[in-house]
């Protein structure tokens, strides 16, 4: 029963930090995506938000498992609750290895997670949003106004319905100044204007009678393969480490005497965590 307690007590704990890290983690990054995602209807952008909050729910557990390890063997120790344990004869590292052992089906829970799991996931949709947001500033752009969107912007003298007239187009590299153009599905088709591209520092001045040029050419509606295989290699590694970052939690405890000397260490080790986890994505 005791075991049970102080697993619940660790997992809870492990729960909780993971929340607040990933919320503020996903506050920094939606700053960058917010117009993006508040301008679209809610059953686009919602399955987007749900997943990125399940991933990152994920992936900060097991430097959540090792915070809340740390806190929970050092409160024991600190309100003398290890010293009663061990009154009866049971080792600090018997206690530790019990816990251990109960949160097998949370270790079990990651792997299998691992393999369902994956960045790419979340690049794929927030792509997928960004073609939407694109296609809706296509098809309700304004006359007489140039609308931007990060590095795309547009313009049109005129509309009548998918038709434009005396059109302006930049994104990234390539510039198009057209008489008119026509909306079709998520192609513009461009008539009688010149077309400004950029090649190896060089610019290029091309006169055309018609060009077409589909938005899917800026966003990336396809999973990479080689970075889905990246990220399932990340995420196991994640996912398999979460013992030894339990049993890593359980030891600093055990050696830190101060609490203000723990939380420091236990910042600055979960920060070099996240550091080695990034270096180990850039070596994969």
């Amino acid at each position: 029963m005791l075991w049970s307690f102080l697993t619940w007590e660790l997992i809870k704990m492990s729960l909780i930090i993971s929340v607040v890290l990933s919320l503020v983690f996903i506050l920094f990054q939606f700053f960058r995506i917010d117009s993006i995602v508040l301008s679209l209807p809610l059953q686009e952008t919602l399955p987007f938000l749900i997943l990125w909050i399940f991933y990152s729910l994920f992936y900060f557990l097991p430097t959540s498992l090792f915070v809340s390890s740390s806190f929970v063997f050092f409160e024991l120790k600190d309100t003398k609750k290890l010293s009663v344990i061990e009154s009866f004869s049971i080792s600090p590292y018997f206690t530790h290895l019990q816990i251990l052992l109960r949160c097998i089906p949370v270790f079990l829970f990651l792997v299998f997670t691992s393999f369902m799991l994956h960045e790419e996931d979340i690049s794929f949709m927030r792509n997928y949003l960004i073609y939407k947001y694109y296609l809706n500033m296509v098809y309700s752009i304004p006359e007489k106004t140039f609308s931007t969107i990060g590095d795309m912007t547009f313009y049109v003298d005129g509309r009548t319905g998918n038709y434009l007239s005396n059109v302006f187009f930049k994104k990234d590299s390539v510039l198009v100044v057209a008489k008119s153009a026509r909306i079709e599905k998520d192609t513009l088709v461009f008539v009688e204007g010149s077309l400004l591209s950029e090649e190896k520092n060089k610019f290029y001045l091309t006169s055309f009678w018609e060009y077409r040029l589909s938005l899917r050419k800026f966003v990336s509606l396809e999973r990479n393969k080689e970075k889905l295989r990246r990220d399932q290699k990340l995420n196991l590694l994640n996912s398999l480490l979460s013992p030894m970052l339990i049993t890593l939690g359980f030891l600093l405890s055990k050696k830190t005497e101060r609490a203000t000397r723990l939380y420091y260490s236990v910042g600055v080790l979960s920060v070099f965590y996240q550091f080695f986890l990034l270096t180990i994505k850039s070596l994969l």
